[in-house]
């Protein structure tokens, strides 16, 4: 269980807001300090978030379009390792 004391203005502005809000006080400062918390976690991952995007099968094929299949074969010279 956690008190906060607040300063009669801030208490009477969190007041006026929840009133309009319909919120209870308690209600608002939990809100606002999820929010607060969140910002403090990790970024998530950017693969882990679009990990069901990538590719995870083998390798292209090459294409059957005779200009495609030369674009591909420049760009997979070009890249390849080693």
């Amino acid at each position: 269980m956690l008190s906060v004391r607040l300063d009669k203005d801030t208490e009477d502005r969190l007041q006026s807001v929840c009133g309009r809000l319909g919120l209870t006080k308690s209600e608002a400062v939990k809100q606002s300090l999820e929010q607060w918390l969140r910002g403090f976690e990790p970024a998530p991952d950017a693969f882990d978030l679009g990990e069901d995007l990538f590719d995870q099968g083998a390798a292209a094929e090459p294409p059957t379009d005779p200009l495609r299949r030369q674009i591909w074969e420049r760009l997979h010279e070009k890249y390849r390792p080693g």
